[in-house]
């Protein structure tokens, strides 16, 4: 008979200790995970609101990679916001239903009486008891992807966050090297992903294809040392841009246990909608409805209509990415009109350093800016040459404003003509067919003033 070895029997203890201090671990954890969740629904649900309301005060002002970095944070951390809480919402879900498996247990320890069902016939019983589970293992299922759906939502927000650590690291080192040699910030606007893909093609698919798992199974043999090296060197440049020790005990747990295509396919929808769940929201605010029927009232038909966003009297919330030219209402009853014209960083700065490459005065600038613009009344031109300089903090924008004399113009409706004049720029991202022209219709009612002259005696 053989006896185990000393140390092999302490090995089997101290695992054994290991399992049952686990185990008592576990009791904890189910406690645990409905805190975190529920008190993290509650935050995530507010936090896109307020990471909208914070994108829009900044990048207004910004230009280039600078506005590029600021949309992208907005996105990523506005998208991983709400897939966080949907994913949390979810698992508040299957816990509930665990909960109430585990009630029911200990109501009816039998379980399922079949023989005491009457609401259905004998072959639709038969078939259930032969497919429905009973209640121990729909309370093990339950537990098992409430404790997936967890794990898995901490994997997606170490990936996404980490992911948008990078971009901001290599676009900020890009702003960096473009200040230092003084070159221009517009032609390197998306260095910060290029920079990411390039990363990835040059540390990630050269080990992907190096060390492919199908080529090992299928052709076994040893790897020769050049290629061993290169591998090891590449899994050390990984490491040190992705936190592994945080990430890989999960994903490799996840994709171990689980159909390995299924968890992979997730994983990446989950990461990908994360990143584009923010554009969806940027989309939705400057959309009038996500979801409409105006098939006979289309969006081209509202640019030659009037637009809220068009009259400071009119806007509401959805009109806040609308920086476009504002007069103070539809129905004017002043001898003037006033009119504020935007100045958009992003928008506006190449064609302003290409018509102004110098502009020290004041005077000089204010022309530049105006030099932008081409305003007409019924298709009469406007002087800007009165325009000032204005800061408008109600509306959180800079830009020109000036007041157009009505003297002479008739009552009733009149149209204001706004022409940008500025150089057409296209991107990816920013696509742009033309250069924007804008029509704002507005009602002249002259101002009623009555006499107030003492009688004569």
């Amino acid at each position: 008979m053989n006896l185990p070895s000393p140390a092999a029997s302490t090995e089997s203890a101290s695992a054994q200790e290991r399992r049952v201090a686990f185990e008592s671990l576990r009791e904890r954890t189910d406690e645990l995970e409905l805190i975190i969740s529920g008190i993290s629904l509650l935050a995530l649900l507010a936090l896109p609101g307020w990471l909208f309301e914070q994108w829009v005060k900044l990048e207004l002002h910004a230009e280039g990679q600078r506005h590029l970095l600021l949309s992208v944070a907005f996105q990523l951390a506005s998208g991983l916001s709400m897939t966080l809480a949907a994913a949390f919402l979810l698992h508040l879900a299957v816990r509930a239903y665990w909960v109430g498996l585990i009630g029911l247990k200990a109501a009816f320890p039998a379980g399922i009486r079949w023989d005491a069902i009457r609401s259905i016939g004998p072959i639709t019983r038969d078939y259930y008891r032969r497919t429905v589970v009973d209640l121990e293992s729909a309370i093990d299922a339950a537990d098992r992807v409430a404790s997936i759906v967890f794990a898995l939502v901490s994997l997606v927000a170490l990936s996404v966050f980490w992911i948008g650590v990078l971009l901001a690291l290599l676009t900020l080192t890009a702003i960096g090297i473009s200040a230092l040699f003084g070159a221009s910030l517009e032609p390197s606007g998306e260095v910060g992903a290029m920079s990411f893909v390039a990363l990835f093609l040059v540390i990630v698919l050269p080990q992907l294809v190096l060390d492919n798992a199908w080529l090992s199974r299928h052709r076994p043999q040893p790897a020769a040392p050049w290629r061993r090296r290169i591998i090891e060197t590449l899994a050390r440049l990984q490491s040190v841009l992705i936190p592994q020790r945080l990430v890989l005990p999960v994903q490799l747990s996840l994709e171990s246990n689980l159909p390995r295509w299924g968890f992979t396919l997730v994983f990446l929808l989950l990461v990908g909608g994360s990143a584009m769940l923010g554009r969806v929201q940027e989309n939705a605010v400057r959309d009038f409805a996500l979801v409409s029927s105006y098939d006979y009232f289309g969006d081209a038909d509202a640019d030659d209509g009037l637009r809220s966003a068009h009259y400071e009297n009119l806007r509401g919330e959805r009109d806040v990415l609308a920086r476009v030219p504002l007069i103070p209402a539809d129905l004017i009853a002043d001898g003037h009109l006033r009119l504020f014209l935007p100045y958009l960083p992003d928008r506006d700065n190449a064609s302003l350093r290409a018509r102004c490459a110098s502009a020290d005065q004041r005077a000089q600038r204010q022309s530049c800016l105006a030099g932008l613009w081409r305003v007409e009344i019924d298709g009469k031109p406007v002087d800007l040459g009165e325009f000032l300089l204005a800061e408008r903090r109600d509306l959180g924008q800079r830009g020109l404003q000036g007041y157009l004399s009505l003297a002479g113009v008739a009552p009733g409706r009149h149209e204001l003509r706004v022409h940008w004049n500025g150089l057409v720029t296209a991107t990816a991202a920013k696509p742009v067919a033309k250069a924007p022209e804008y029509r704002i219709p507005f009602w002249f009612s002259p101002p009623y003033q009555q006499d107030l002259a003492p009688a004569a005696p």
